[in-house]
């Protein structure tokens, strides 16, 4: 057995049923395959590593709420990003319970997933 970072020619061998629905949206660049190979290099295991934007703590100041040109100027700004960086698409979240930024997402065309995040420390 050995692990490797496939090439993107070699993706279309990993059987994994959510890779394809993933790969029209994000740029080669972003993307790494993890594999797990068998002695014949079949590919018996496989994880994605994905670099993807993410909005976090969106915040106007109280005195400035309700003014639409501010809260324009801001996501104006923050989509200038992932644009430059190639992106398709962001992440945006909600905590449980908000229904401000659940909207706000929803206004930006945001579709909640129906899967949990969690933060995993790198290293020690």
């Amino acid at each position: 057995m050995r692990a490797r970072i496939l090439k993107p020619e070699e993706w279309g061998r990993v059987n994994s049923p959510a890779l394809p629905a993933l790969l029209p949206y994000v740029e080669p660049q972003n993307i790494a395959i993890v594999v797990v190979e068998d002695d014949g290099g079949e590919i018996v295991a496989s994880v994605t590593a994905m670099h993807v934007t993410h909005f976090e703590e969106l915040w106007i100041d109280p005195k400035h709420r309700g003014n639409p040109g501010i809260g324009r100027a801001l996501i104006r700004q923050a989509y200038a990003i992932p644009r430059v960086r190639g992106e398709r698409f962001v992440f945006g979240g909600a905590e449980n319970g908000d229904d401000r930024m659940d909207s706000l997402c929803r206004r930006l065309g945001g579709h909640p997933l129906p899967v949990q995040f969690y933060s995993m420390p790198v290293g020690d």
